[in-house]
Parts: structure tokens; sequence; C-alpha cells
């Protein structure tokens, strides 16, 4: 992928040789200052803080345009227009830093018995990692990433997603089991669980419960399977469980660039709110608030009175929007980032009662990741506090009700509610996978069709033109949002 750069690098170490050629060449030619070795831990912690404190604009841009979380004049996704630009940075995000530590350092924990759980972790982060990769742009470099420095592989092969997804269930279910023998080892470098072996376990599981509720419409025997693995293994079970990166000044929330700038302090979507206001949500008045000025301007809010809150619409005779994010919730620097809200694993088991997959009571799990994930908002700034009462009330109000399918829907659209801001591509990706909730795309689109797959980068077609243009042949022949562009488990 970065092929020019380790060109220059190998021209530059043949340079070197040439004019060191001394029988003295260790002697004189190494670095007092340099590094010999490096703490694993240190790799593995590095990579879980760029997961969330990098450039959250393709999250923010498409996605949260897609699911229609938000609107601004600046975000090409809303009209679905591809821009490189932007696409191109989730690729950029993932793969430089954080799976260039990942693909670096498990190869150095698999030798040291003694961080087997460590070893453990790092697997199942890539897993995460790549699924979030995958899901974004279909066939990607996978089985050859990140080994330019060990095999001198320059130019990986994209691998087939089905083949990528056979790999992360094999990854999970060998971590689960590592894990599980080595429950009492701290996870070093760990930033979520302060090293406990068993939480990260349990983030495991939860993952492969993800992982194989993607596959309901390609393999709905494999999905029965996996959920009910899932399970057994213990699921996490509170938002204790869940993976959160604590924020600060030093290392922002990704985030906070975009909208302490006033171009991207969004207005929520007509959909959202519209949703929110009559399903008599209590979260509303903490997901937006009605400012005046923008942010970047000085913006304070001038009100959060939920009845107020117009929302922005597709139809131009419309009321003007008036309620954006909330930036002190969700905006500042320390703002902490839930990587897995635990409410999703509620929701993705309620579901999979509905399918018939596992056993249990789909209502008790519908409210119980509503529950959860209102509870979870007063993990964040200004301490956001859902009552009991208006949790029962809302849940009273919001019954899981209907035909299967009916009540399917219903799961999916509270699991679009609790993603809202840290989970859009999450979201994205179950939208793809169920159809809920029901969306209505932008009438004034170029398509008229919520895009379905990101566009590689097109500095792939320069660095590694003949992989990237295999891959392409799969979607359409074209890199672009066309109707033939669906992942392989969105069929």
């Amino acid at each position: 992928m970065k092929k020019l750069a380790y060109n220059i690098l190998a021209l530059l170490f043949t340079a070197t040789t040439i004019t060191s050629c001394t029988k003295d060449f260790a002697k004189y030619n190494l670095n007092p200052d340099a590094v010999t070795s490096i703490d694993p831990g240190a790799l593995l912690s590095d990579a879980l803080v760029k997961t969330s404190d990098q450039d959250m604009e393709p999250r923010t841009n498409y996605c949260h345009a897609f699911m229609q979380y938000g609107y601004t004049s600046f975000w090409s996704g809303t009209t679905y227009v591809e821009s490189d630009g932007i696409g191109s940075r989730y690729w950029n995000n993932f793969y430089r830093p954080v799976l260039n530590n990942l693909e670096y350092v498990i190869p150095v924990l698999k030798t040291q018995p003694n961080l087997a759980s460590t070893y453990a972790a790092a697997r199942i982060w890539r897993v995460y990692v790549y699924q979030k990769l995958t899901d974004f742009y279909g066939d990607i470099p996978y089985s050859q990433a990140g080994k330019a420095l060990t095999e001198h592989i320059y130019t990986p092969a994209y691998d087939p997603q089905q083949q990528i997804y056979t790999d992360l269930i094999k990854e999970l279910r060998e971590s689960i089991t590592l894990l599980g023998a080595n429950s009492t080892q701290t996870v070093k470098g760990d930033q979520f669980y302060a090293g406990n072996a068993l939480q990260w376990k349990k983030l495991a599981a939860s993952l492969l419960l993800r992982v194989g509720m993607r596959l309901i419409k390609v393999d709905p025997t494999q999905a029965a399977t996996l959920a009910k693995e899932a399970v057994a293994d213990g699921l996490m079970t509170s938002n204790s469980d869940m993976p959160v990166l604590k924020h600060s000044i030093a290392l922002p929330n990704g985030f906070n660039f975009l909208l302490n700038d006033g171009v991207e302090h969004f207005f929520l979507h007509k959909t959202l709110v519209t949703h929110m206001q009559n399903s008599g949500d209590p979260r509303l008045q903490y997901y937006g608030a009605i400012y005046d000025k923008q942010i970047s301007s000085g913006g304070t809010i001038t009100s959060n009175t939920t009845s107020d809150y117009i929302g922005y619409s597709f139809t131009a005779t419309d009321p003007a929007p008036n309620v954006r994010i909330r930036y002190d919730v969700f905006g500042t620097e320390a703002t902490p980032f839930f990587d897995f809200p635990y409410a999703e694993v509620e929701f993705l088991q309620a579901e999979a009662v509905l399918r018939g997959y596992i056993t249990g009571d789909a209502n008790a799990l519908y409210q119980a990741g509503i529950t959860a994930h209102m509870q979870s908002l007063s993990l964040l700034p200004t301490s956001p506090t859902i009552t009991s009462a208006q949790i029962s009330a809302y849940l009273l109000q919001n019954p899981l009700s209907g035909t299967t399918e009916q009540q399917i829907a219903q799961v999916n659209t509270e699991f679009w509610v609790a993603g809202f801001a840290f989970d859009g591509d999450e979201v994205w990706a179950n939208w793809r996978r169920t159809g809920y909730p029901a969306l209505v795309p932008n009438p004034t689109s170029i398509s008229q069709t919520i895009p379905r797959k990101m566009p590689y980068p097109q500095s792939e077609f320069t660095l590694n033109g003949a992989n990237v243009n295999a891959a392409v042949a799969n979607y359409g022949g074209q890199n672009t949002f066309n109707p033939k562009a669906r992942v392989w488990w969105d069929k």
C-alpha cells in the first residue's frame, strides 16, 4: 500500500550500505539513542487510543448522513456523492496508525506465553478493526496486509470478504479459548478494563455475536450457530463491560475537531428528531439543542425544549432546521468514546431470539437494551441523566409488539437510536443487514438510493493498481456508489 515510501527507504538503505562498507560497520553505524526494544503493551495501547482519536469525518459525512442522523451543507453523503478526500480517511485512519501497530505486535506477543492474554486482546482488537474496514469497503487487503517490513509485500492482494469473515471467526474463537486458559494474566496496555482478561473475553464473545448476525442473509445456519456459541461463551452483561476510551485535551475524542468547527456542528435530521418526538424519547434533549450560534463562533444553548426542535428536512418547503448536536455532550476533547455500546449486544440477542437462533425473552432483551443505553449516557460530559421513571414511561409507551418482522424492525430501530454519534458506521452496517429503520432516500440525490458500499481510495489505483482493479470488478466494475456495489453479506 505504501510502495513509494518503502522504495525510498530501500534506496536510502542501499546508499548507506555502499558508503559504509567497513569491517567496523556495526561499531560506527550504531545509533546510541535508538530504541532497541518496544513494549508490546505500549503498541496495543496506542492502537486502542488511535481507534477513536482519529478523524471521524467519514462517520459523520457519510454514515451520519446515510442514516439520517444529521446534516451540514459540507457533507457529500447527504446527496450520495462520492468524495475520495472523505471516503479514503477511514482506510488511512485504520490501516496506518492502528493496524500497523497490531500487525507488528501480534507476532511478537505470540512468542511470549507470559503475555498470552495480551496476545489474545491484540487479536480481538484486530478483528474489531478489520470488520469495520471490510464492512465499509468490501474486499480489502487482509492476509497480506502489514507485511511490507517482514515479508516485503508492498502490493497486498485483496481478500474476498467471505474469506476475511471466516478468519475473523477463527481469530475470535481462538482468542476466547486463550483468554479462558489465561484468565489470571493481566492484559498489558489495556485502555478499557484495567487489564482484566475476563472482560476481554466478554468483548470477544460479543464481537462473535456481531459477526454472526451479519450473516443472516447469506448463511442463516451459521448465523444461528455463532449466536448460540457467543451466548455460551459469555457476552457483555452491563455497561461496565463495554469498551470505553477515555479521552483528554492531549488525546481528544475524534469528533472534537469536527464539531468544534461551525461548518460541521451539524443539525439533527428530521427523521431522527420526528421519531424521537413521536416516541417520547427522553434522550432527545441530550442528543441535540437549539444554539444561538455555531460552535466555532462561540455558540451557546438557548433551548433544549424538545417540542420546539426542527430537524433538517429533504423537503425544501419545510421549516428551516434549528436543532444541532449537543457539543457539550458529544464534542468536547474529553468526551469518552463508546467503541462497542453494550446496549447493542442486548438488541442483537433480542433479534436472534425473534429469528429463532437462540432461546430467551425478546421483550426482556429489547427493554434491557433501551435501559442500558439510556443509563450509559451518564458517562458523558454534563452527566446526562435519564431517570428510572423516564425509562419506565418510555418502555410503557413503546412496547415490543406486532408480528415477528415488526418486532425485528422495532428492535433495530432502537439499535439505530442508540447508535447515534459514536456508532454511525456500525448502524449503517446494521441497516444494510436488516433494512431497518425504514429510511426514505433523499429524493434530491443523484442516485436516490442510499449507498451500500464505500468506493476504494484513489491512492490504491496508483500504489496497488492490479489488486484494487481486480476487487472493483466484483462491484459492478466501477469504483462508485453503483447498484452492484454491495458487500458480500448484503445480498
